[in-house]
């Protein structure tokens, strides 16, 4: 039972940092700053966080 609420925990903490970083991106892009060094590292933290999530949804552990 441990084991399922971490990973419930670690679920919810990867899509709360997903939307952030979408928020971070979005406010970087108004600031016309998308070609600065913190702009590419949140887009590339961005691309991983999409991937795993990916995967979650291919496994159906969470809603498409």
């Amino acid at each position: 039972m441990e084991r399922l609420e971490n990973f419930e925990r670690a679920l919810k903490d990867i899509l709360d940092e997903y939307e952030n970083l979408g928020k971070e991106l979005e406010k970087l892009r108004k600031e016309e700053k998308n070609k600065t060094t913190k702009f590419r590292e949140l887009l590339g933290k961005k691309l991983v966080y999409s991937m795993i999530i990916t995967i979650f949804k291919r496994y159906d552990l969470i809603d498409k």
